[in-house]
């Protein structure tokens, strides 16, 4: 089933456009610190003869950051799965990838999954790769996890909001009303946060609701949407709901109605923001390979 998408996405793009623009990249909450130093081929001349050469200096690129405890934290280029590794518990990772890489420029995106497999949103950089050096990007925060007891909640009952980052740390939930309101938890050890939130306040209809993090002075952006009805009745979801990435009518299935949804906003102006999967203010061929690689069918 994935070939057959890829082959329409190929058949999608050439029938529309050849050209593939350059990627522009929302800018995190605090700098990131990025350094690329050149690596010595080592060796030395000493000894004499030799001379053969042919010793070829690696590329590399190095990502660290925050995620969840022992989460897995994928790696993204330019849309394509590269390599994958696992936090720490302290909920630290650090993840190199050294081959495939020839000088140009790339769109790296990470992504961490919690214990229940929700994931969070992409954290996109956009790098030019010199050969021979060794870059480093730190000071990544991975968005939080997030999901929902209802997917209808009866007006003034309680609704739980939930999900994992990084331990011990300041979360602050967004609940888009007509009116924007923020409500504030914290994680614990083991990073999961919860809040019980008393819908007394909303009107009826739907609502959406994200989170973000913050710990030692570094911040996340907000995570992932999950959305919710306020109504006279309680409706639970399954599993506490889902939050994956590419599911753009909310089924918990990411397939050829998602696609349809992706391909209607394919080089259109101002996409919303879950259409826009990679987060750099377009839908392009980026994000139908995105949308690839979580395919459910």
């Amino acid at each position: 089933m994935k070939k057959f998408l890829f082959c329409f996405i190929i058949i999608f793009i050439l029938f529309f456009s050849f050209q593939i623009k350059a990627f522009t990249v929302v800018s995190p909450p605090q700098p990131l610190l990025i350094s690329a130093i050149v690596v010595s081929p080592g060796g030395g001349n000493n000894g004499g003869g030799g001379g053969g050469g042919g010793y070829i200096v690696p590329t590399s690129v190095t990502f660290s950051g925050r995620a969840y405890p022992s989460s897995k934290v994928s790696l993204l280029k330019d849309g394509q799965l590269a390599i994958t590794t696992v936090a720490g518990p302290d909920s630290k990772f650090l993840i190199t990838l050294n081959s495939g890489l020839s000088e140009g420029n790339y769109l790296f995106s990470l992504f961490s999954e919690d214990s229940a497999g929700r994931h969070s949103t992409l954290f996109n950089v956009s790098l030019f790769i010199t050969s021979g050096t060794a870059t480093t990007v730190s000071g990544i925060f991975i968005t939080p996890t997030i999901a929902v007891d209802k997917s209808e909640v009866k007006q003034g009952d309680n609704l739980v909001i939930f999900g994992e980052s990084t331990p011990a740390s300041d979360i602050v939930i967004s609940v888009h009303s007509p009116i924007e309101v923020f409500k504030s938890t914290h994680s614990d050890q083991s990073g999961a946060y919860l809040l019980n939130l008393d819908t007394s306040f909303l009107d009826y209809g739907q609502h959406q609701t994200k989170s973000k993090a913050s710990v030692a002075n570094e911040i996340s952006t907000f995570g992932p949407i999950v959305t919710f009805k306020v109504g006279s009745s309680n409706i639970f979801t399954k599993g506490g709901g889902c939050s994956l990435v590419g599911d753009l009518n909310n089924d918990c299935k990411v397939n050829l109605v998602d696609f349809s949804i992706l391909a209607y906003w394919y080089k259109r102006a101002n996409p919303p923001t879950k259409v826009d999967l990679n987060k750099d203010g377009k839908v392009s061929i980026v994000d139908f390979s995105i949308m690839a690689y979580y395919w459910t069918g």
